[in-house]
């Protein structure tokens, strides 16, 4: 297999050596190279992904097109829902949202529904990444902001109906998507239907051994414009997404349904005279219903000598979000001044119940036991924010801040309280929160900038760290209990960027420094204290804030247009992430003895350094564009001592593609990804449910992709 597979690698190389001795009368812009008339690319560490690359792979999830960019990763836990790690911050350190700031609140405890998998890659045009808490216009950013675009930029310019049809088939998987949508616009209104489905079997690892990973998803979308005057735009959306049956072998249940309704109102006034100022006022409703079980396991069917029987295990999660945003862009001089405000109303509401059928000499005995996970839970969260950014061709600044009131409460009416010290009670909790951030670039010359951030960012603990209960929702199979008291986590970053650009090639470098204060991590508590609920649970952690915590690393990139038809990209990223002092629980036959103190021990879960590259060449004018790709990522020896984390092993893998654009209406494209089927897992994937072994990504993978547009 290994030989065909480098046989493969030398045709393909080959063709490309062929191809390229032809001649074209007409300049080819590779996509590869981004070139601008601006001094200053950026002020922020940020990249853009555009939505046609969703088209062009196999992936049926948004989060597994993030992990190919510098300095990010992902949390696998089956073969669907991949969770962002950006710089070592993940779930509510990452301010994820749409459009003009629609934030969803998932489901599931165990995260089988992250923010990302409520939304279809095929809706998207564009990501934007800005890493640090710098956005602070779409809510609290406390590292990293991921707005996912859905919206037509230019809705009214279409006015002849449009059809698209994206078809897609993964061999490895079995996996067939199809994705249908038709739009175009009046004088005064704008019109877009569409939805699809997917439908992909388990996967196969590069030795071999098939997981339980299938999946089914639906999903349906519509949007209707009304153009109230010629700079007057009222918009209403509504996007649906539907899951059936999604596997996850690493955690103890399977997503048996997952229901997401988002719908949304914006309207957008512009100045006549300058676009850039502008009125905008949105909101946005959205809910999800969530529903596990463990139907699907072995443990559904037990045998317990001298008992035979059943133990079935169910969860149901109802959330909603709710929210309105008012934001006024307006020039004054020579900056461009922003001001506005924002309310966010987050629900959570979630039962766990347990059933064990035992029969035994004929007779059935029956044991039940329901207990919330969440009992309406809410946060409210408030916020005014102003800022200003500067037009300057050779020094550019900006500043923004943002205070907010954080309100929450629960319905629990669990009280746990030992010797006189409370452990969980829950009463309301406000909380005032400061952000604030500054950035200035400098054009040295024509060819190089350097750019400095500098931010405080702020977050308020989420409705899990808050107030799940007796769950094991984590990577280490303890019971996981929350804290209403909890103290909102402060990130004070800086970021240091260089850019360097020639007429067709870009080089960049981003350093940046994170110096957490009241950091939220899980910590044991004694059995004498309480008791876990989960089966296999050694213990239970409550989460709780860390004094400090530090995070430290860089991103790299090379991007260059070799020739008018060959195009190259490099990137790299690393974080070292490590508590300056933290206790170690000293366990000892499952049970904990004792504590030491550790003194710079690694964060656990932290991804390894990794660094791509890509290549792309361009035949026939543009119609045909073969690309190839290596990704090596290290092994990961930096590991935590207190969390008992096992290091794990680096891997390379090479991926090939090929894009054919036969007509004006149609594009081709077909690919191997994992060449060389090798196979491996990543540092942050999770363990495999009732053992300590990790689960592997796929192995070898064809696929085939089409899309028509007319």
């Amino acid at each position: 297999m290994k030989r065909t597979a480098l046989l493969l690698l030398i045709m393909f190389t080959s063709l490309m050596h062929i191809f390229g001795q032809q001649k074209a009368d007409t300049v080819i812009k590779l996509p590869l190279v981004t070139i601008t008339d601006s001094l200053i690319l950026y002020m922020t560490p940020r990249s853009t992904i555009a939505g046609d690359l969703f088209e062009k792979t196999n992936v049926a999830d948004v989060g597994e097109v993030l992990r190919g960019e510098p300095n990010i990763s992902g949390i696998r836990r089956g073969g669907y829902a991949i969770d962002p790690v950006v710089r070592g911050f993940r779930y509510s350190q990452l301010n994820i949202f749409l459009d003009e700031g629609i934030h969803i609140e998932g489901g599931c405890p165990n995260r089988m529904d992250p923010v990302l998998s409520h939304v279809e890659p095929e809706l998207i045009k564009r990501i934007e990444i800005v890493r640090g808490p710098y956005l602070l216009q779409y809510g609290p950013s406390p590292a990293t902001s991921i707005r996912i675009i859905t919206r037509q930029e230019n809705p009214f310019a279409n006015s002849k109906p449009q059809l698209i049809s994206i078809t897609g088939y993964d061999a490895n998987r079995n996996g067939f998507r199809q994705h249908l949508s038709v739009s175009g616009s009046g004088k005064k209104i704008y019109y877009q239907l569409g939805g699809g489905l997917k439908d992909y079997g388990n996967y196969t690892d590069g030795n071999g051994k098939e997981w339980e990973s299938s999946f089914k998803k639906k999903d349906l979308s519509a949007d209707l414009g009304f153009l109230i005057d010629k700079d007057e735009v009222l918009t209403l959306s509504y996007k649906g997404a539907f899951g059936r049956d999604v596997m996850f072998p690493a955690l103890a249940m399977d997503e048996i349904a997952d229901n997401t309704h988002i719908f949304s109102a914006v309207y957008i006034k512009h100045n006549p005279l300058d676009r850039a100022e502008n009125l905008q006022i949105s909101a946005y409703h959205t809910n999800v219903y969530h529903e596990m079980d463990n139907r699907f396991r072995p443990q559904y069917s037990t045998v317990v000598p001298p008992y035979t029987g059943l133990m079935q295990a169910v969860a149901k999660v109802n959330t909603s979000t709710n929210g309105v945003r008012v934001i006024k862009y307006q020039k004054v001089g020579r900056y461009l001044v922003n001001g506005g405000l924002d309310s966010e109303l987050a629900q959570k509401d979630g039962t766990r119940h347990m059933q064990m059928i035992m029969q035994m000499d004929g007779q059935e005995f029956i044991s039940e036991k329901s207990f919330n996970l969440w009992k309406d839970a809410f946060i409210l969260n408030s916020g005014l924010f102003a800022g200003f950014q500067s037009e300057n061709r050779k020094f550019n600044y900006a500043a923004t801040f943002r205070t907010d009131l954080n309100y929450s409460d629960s319905g629990d009416t669990l009280e746990i309280i030992r010797d006189g010290i409370t452990y969980f009670k829950v009463s309301p909790v406000s909380k005032v929160l400061f952000s604030i951030s500054a950035n200035g670039s400098w054009a040295i010359n024509e060819k190089a900038s350097l750019s400095i951030g500098l931010a405080r960012g702020t977050r308020a603990p989420d409705l899990q760290e808050r107030y799940i209960k007796f769950l094991a929702t984590g990577n280490d199979k303890y019971d996981y209990l929350g804290n209403p008291e909890l103290m909102p986590e402060v990130n004070y970053q800086v970021d240091l960027m260089f850019d360097y650009k020639l007429k067709s090639a870009s080089v960049f470098v981003n350093l940046f420094r994170s110096d957490v204060q009241n950091y939220i991590t899980g910590t044991l508590i004694a059995p004498s204290i309480v008791r876990p609920v989960s089966m296999g649970a050694p213990g239970v952690k409550q989460f709780n804030n860390i004094n400090r915590a530090v995070l430290y690393g860089f991103e790299a990139g090379l991007t260059a247009a070799l020739t008018e038809f060959f195009g190259i990209a490099f990137s790299s990223g690393y974080t070292y992430a490590y508590f300056p002092s933290i206790e170690k629980i000293v366990l000892e036959n499952g049970q904990a003895t004792g504590t030491i103190e550790l003194k710079n021990d690694p964060i656990a879960e932290i991804p390894a350094f990794e660094a791509m590259m890509k290549a792309s060449y361009v035949f026939l004018n543009g119609k045909l564009t073969p690309g190839f790709s290596l990704r090596a990522v290290a092994a990961q020896k930096q590991v935590s001592e207190a969390s008992y984390e096992k290091s794990t092993p680096g891997y390379v893998l090479a991926d090939i593609s090929i894009d054919y654009k036969p007509c004006a209406f149609a594009t081709f494209t077909a690919g191997v990804n994992n060449l060389l089927d090798k196979a491996y897992y990543d540092h942050l994937n999770r363990k495999l449910a009732g053992s300590d072994g990790k689960l592997f990504e796929p192995g070898r993978t064809l696929y085939i992709n089409l899309k028509i547009k007319i």
